[in-house]
């Protein structure tokens, strides 16, 4: 597999996503311990964080999808100051001129400080290993949300950030949410053009591209 097809692949293509095939732990499986790196460059474990019901989200300053959700997550954590938020930083969505494809640790720490401080992120924020260990093993979508009860059970995930459905789930929080597959909240124009551009022209240019074969996935996808 050459270097355009690996984890951080160089450019973006449809095809680095299987939205039909939604790997990682199902809702009510256990959970999977994984390290991570904090910002102030602390090591921590997922398990650290066991004393409290865990939202996990994924995300890169790259990807349109985690822009449109960051702001309701921030709201959702001061609904709900029982929970833990955790933003998993990914792989770049959405590579180009500008944000290019993570090579090391270094790029990938200074990536997430950016979107940190882009979107005033108010949760906890975890580096994930350049080659993405803790992103494959819950799935590798893009923007993806786990709940996991202090219990270590899964209580639900969705293949895409889902405000409306996580909401539910944390005002039920003992109940396992079988449904792990949500259609896709597009986000305004302004707001995917802007993020899309952080990764630059071409980044932009090769969205476009794959337009229609990501639009046929996710029609497959909601017909599941």
């Amino acid at each position: 597999m050459g270097k355009e097809h690996s984890y951080n692949y160089e450019h973006f293509n449809p095809r680095d996503y299987n939205f039909k095939n939604f790997k990682g732990p199902k809702a009510g499986a256990k959970y999977i311990d994984f390290e991570a790196t904090t910002l102030d460059g602390k090591t921590v474990k997922f398990s650290d964080f066991l004393d409290k019901t865990i939202v996990l989200d994924t995300g890169s300053i790259t990807c349109p999808m985690y822009a449109n959700t960051t702001g309701p997550m921030n709201l959702l954590k001061e609904q709900f100051p029982d929970v833990h938020f955790l933003l998993l930083y990914v792989r770049e969505a959405h590579p180009g001129g500008r944000t290019k494809e993570i090579t090391n640790f270094a790029e990938k720490m200074g990536n997430a400080k950016a979107t940190s401080d882009l979107y005033n992120e108010k949760r906890e924020v975890l580096v994930d290993t350049v080659d993405g260990i803790a992103h494959k093993l819950y799935g590798s979508m893009p923007n993806m949300t786990y709940v996991i009860g202090k219990d270590g059970i899964i209580k639900f995930r969705a293949n895409w950030a889902n405000i409306d459905a996580l909401k539910k789930v944390l005002l039920n929080p003992d109940k396992i949410e079988s449904k792990d597959y949500y259609s896709v909240v597009k986000p305004p124009l302004r707001i995917a053009l802007r993020t899309l551009l952080i990764g630059g022209v071409r980044a932009l240019y090769e969205f476009l591209k794959g337009l229609p074969q990501l639009m046929k996935q996710h029609k497959e996808v909601e017909s599941k």
